[in-house]
């Protein structure tokens, strides 16, 4: 079995139809390589955005923090969004930072993925921290303090694992499972 090239559908034209703080909303009107036009709408952002799982050497430290799409707490990993003019790995150092109060030594590219892809413009590129120290940036904006939970190595297996789990997070699930792969794979756990 071939594999087949797919002809990309033309853009005709892109309108911003709403834009908030955040959100920008746009209509996308396309022709598809067999003649049909139709109208897509989309979320757009231009920067995009960073989530970081620092690594102590023997835990994770998760971030929970409250979510207004499911209206409770959810466990998870640092997120923020790239500025404008910053590079992702400047962005993850400020962001871990902003929310945790931890700085890295090393910050290391693990993937970056969409998420939502057939109505979101938009990627996140996670990184694993490691060789954290205290540091504190009060340049952020969560309108409280962001709680932190230590799990250990072994115990964030079964946060994969068990479909009871707290970690819910479909980007910090992901992450997770890199994290786990490249720490076995380098020989991060120190003993």
């Amino acid at each position: 079995m071939g594999i087949i090239m797919l002809t990309l559908p033309e853009i005709l034209v892109v309108r911003t139809k709403a834009k908030t703080r955040i959100f920008e909303v746009e209509e996308v009107d396309l022709k598809f390589s067999n003649g049909v036009t139709t109208t897509y709408e989309r979320i757009n952002s231009t920067t995009g955005a960073v989530m970081v799982i620092p690594f102590d050497g023997k835990n994770f430290i998760f971030s929970e923090e409250y979510c207004v799409g499911t209206e409770q707490y959810e466990l998870g990993f640092t997120k923020g969004k790239i500025d404008a003019g910053e590079e992702p790995i400047v962005s993850a150092h400020r962001e871990l930072a902003e929310e945790i109060g931890i700085g890295a030594k090393q910050m290391i590219h693990l993937r970056t993925i969409t998420f939502a892809p057939g109505f979101m413009k938009l990627l996140m590129h996670i990184y694993l921290a490691l060789d954290l120290y205290d540091y504190k940036l009060n340049t952020g904006d969560e309108p409280e303090e962001i709680q932190t939970k230590v799990i250990s190595f072994s115990n964030a297996q079964e946060l994969l694992n068990n479909p009871n789990a707290p970690l819910r997070e479909s980007r910090s699930l992901v992450g997770l499972m890199h994290a786990i792969d490249y720490i076995k794979m380098h020989n991060v756990v120190q003993n």
